[in-house]
């Protein structure tokens, strides 16, 4: 019986120990979408899509998104673009959302990529993925918005 009582607190202090280096190697994913960018301009609902509170120190290493329809303003390119913002109301990031490609009519998929990043926020935070409204009328949808951070 105490062989087993021991075994069992033994692995169980391997599993705590693994959990503990998976969430220190990562990077660690927080994630938000976007249906039509229009229900997310402010004043609408203030252009916060996702929010987030790291528990401890996280720095922001790379954010990405892919969106089914890029920016576009009926037939034309947007300028300025639409943006995607990772703030906690001092600290920002903005990754603009790319203009669409058409087919036709109707505008193409893009993608956009920050490359690596270092911006740091301090632990608990109230971390935002807002939208920064680009040119008036310019629209896109159905977008990913991928956020990699690691821990400090």
């Amino acid at each position: 019986m105490k062989f087993t009582k021991l075994l069992t607190l033994a692995l169980a202090g391997v599993i705590l120990s693994l959990n503990a280096y998976a969430q220190t190697t990562g990077p660690l994913l927080w994630t938000g979408y976007i249906d039509v960018l229009g229900n997310y301009l402010p004043p609408s609902n203030g252009g916060t899509f996702s929010r987030f509170t790291p528990g401890v120190a996280i720095t922001v290493t790379r954010v990405q998104l892919q969106a089914a329809q890029g920016s576009y303003a009926f037939n034309t390119k947007c300028s300025p673009l639409p943006k995607v913002r990772v703030t906690d109301g001092t600290t920002k990031y903005d990754l603009a959302i790319p203009g669409a490609r058409f087919t036709g009519h109707y505008p193409d998929a893009v993608s956009a990529d920050s490359g690596t990043i270092s911006v740091g926020f301090s632990a608990n935070s109230a971390l935002r993925l807002t939208v920064i409204p680009g040119q008036s009328g310019c629209y896109a949808g159905s977008i990913n918005v991928t956020v990699q951070y690691s821990l400090n």
